[in-house]
């Protein structure tokens, strides 16, 4: 008998009719390496400082954390980041997820990455190998042409 009963709870909970919730939860950074100092891979002319930041980068909870350069030329102030993730295809996906937190990214094609306007200012971010790169503060014009020395100085 209390085989019978103990089946039959489990029947009558299975069936119920309480539907179930579906919370629509903010995407989560992807299981990112702890942040370390590659100062070698950011360009020296015009740089102030290079720091490790363990907090999302500029201030943009959907960036993790990583390297950041500030930068200044004249009156103009930018900053260069870059997040190493585990592996390509990480970075690759994680470029999608960024994309995906923007407020109409506009497609880089030559880096395979997107520029918008965000809650930091201008933004640009691409992927290159296992490492996600990104340009703060200048024009797309500017960010473009900034990005050739600094994905240069990335490897595969």
């Amino acid at each position: 008998m209390t085989g019978k009963l103990l089946f039959l709870s489990i029947l009558l909970v299975s069936c119920s009719s309480v539907p179930k919730t579906t919370a629509e939860k903010a995407p989560t950074l992807p299981d990112l390496p702890r942040a370390i100092a590659e100062d070698v891979r950011f360009p020296s002319a015009k740089r102030i400082s290079v720091t490790v930041v363990e907090k999302p980068l500029l201030g943009l909870s959907y960036l993790g954390g990583g390297n950041l350069a500030a930068y200044e030329d004249g009156k103009k102030q930018y900053k260069l980041f870059l997040i190493r993730c585990r592996t390509a295809q990480q970075a690759g996906s994680y470029i999608f997820d960024i994309k995906n937190q923007m407020q109409d990214p506009k497609f880089v094609a030559s880096y395979g990455g997107y520029f918008a306007n965000t809650a930091a200012g201008p933004l640009f971010v691409f992927a290159k190998g296992s490492y996600l790169a990104g340009i703060a503060g200048l024009s797309e014009e500017e960010a473009i042409e900034t990005g050739k020395e600094f994905a240069a100085r990335i490897p595969n």
